[in-house]
Order: C-alpha cells, then structure tokens, then sequence
C-alpha cells in the first residue's frame, strides 16, 4: 500500500482527527464503544423499561455534575454517532439516543429520551432522539419536525405521589 492510496488517505485524516481529541472526548468515546453494543443487545433481550432502569442505576452510581454547556452536549452526541459507525451490531436509534441520554444524565442535564412515529401516511416508521430543554441534541436531527411524539420518557422520574384512601362509605 503506497503512501497516496485513497486507504492510507482515510487512514492519515483519522489519525489526524484522533489526535485533536480531548481527554474528555477520548472518555466518551469509549463509554459510548461499550455502552452501544450493550445497549443494542439490552433492548432486545431485556426491553427498553429494564434498559432506562439500568441508565438510571449507573448514572447515579457514578455521577459527574459539569453544568450544561451546549457545546459539549452536541460533542458528546457526535462522539456517540462516530462510536455507532464503528459498533456491531449496528446501533438502532433507539440504542444511540438511550446512550446520549445517559451519558447526558450522569453530568447532571435533564435530559428527555423521546420516541415518536412519522407523520406520513407511508409505511409506520419510528424514531428516537434525546432532547434537551425542549430542543434536539443532535443538530438537524428530524425528530421533531417529521415525527409525532409517542412517549417522553424524563431524566428523573417525577416523585411518588401520595394517593389517599377512599373513605369507607358507612
């Protein structure tokens, strides 16, 4: 393989972007290589509520508060999209958003895991994308516009509430 190949071309401009990489990124970036595959083969063996349980679990076992830069919250999704492009199985949605949206909760961010369907009359399609005070984190993500929402599932489940007893009629 010469030096001026189109493969040694590709291979010179990942090094080269590895190398502009933080410390932080460089973090990421493996949480998410090993956070897709498990999160792919997750949803499928155990459901999307078990997997949401389990962010929950890790994201409070190991929580790292840095405040809500907006940069930093789109560069933690890209991180998470390059991850997807080097994963097997191939990440679904689904698995990419619940990845972001954990990684989002651990800093702290109240983050919104969203699932909606299109609005087109064409064959059913779904789709899921992480939203973040109301907007998508992923810049040109089409959930919003092209997609009906289903369910907004939140970053902290909203606290218990307190149901009182009927009184017994006498």
């Amino acid at each position: 393989m010469s030096l001026r190949s189109p493969r040694s071309a590709g291979l010179t401009r990942a090094l080269h972007n590895a190398s502009t990489l933080s410390r932080e990124d460089w973090r990421i970036l493996a949480g998410a290589l090993g956070l897709l595959p498990a999160a792919s083969v997750g949803l499928r063996l155990v459901g999307l509520r078990r997997m949401i349980a389990l962010c929950e679990a890790l994201a409070a076992a190991s929580p790292r508060g840095r405040g809500h830069d907006p940069r930093s919250v789109a560069r933690t999704a890209w991180l998470v999209e390059v991850a997807a492009h080097r994963c097997l199985p191939r990440p679904t949605c689904l698995a990419k958003a619940l990845v972001v949206f954990s990684l989002l909760k651990r800093r702290g961010l109240a983050a919104e895991l969203v699932i909606g369907v299109s609005k087109t009359p064409s064959p059913l399609e779904g789709h899921a994308w992480v939203e973040l005070g109301g907007a998508a984190v992923v810049v040109g993500d089409p959930g919003p516009a092209s997609y009906t929402v289903l369910v907004r599932i939140p970053a902290w489940p909203p606290a218990p509430a307190t149901i009182a007893l009927r009184e017994r009629a006498t």
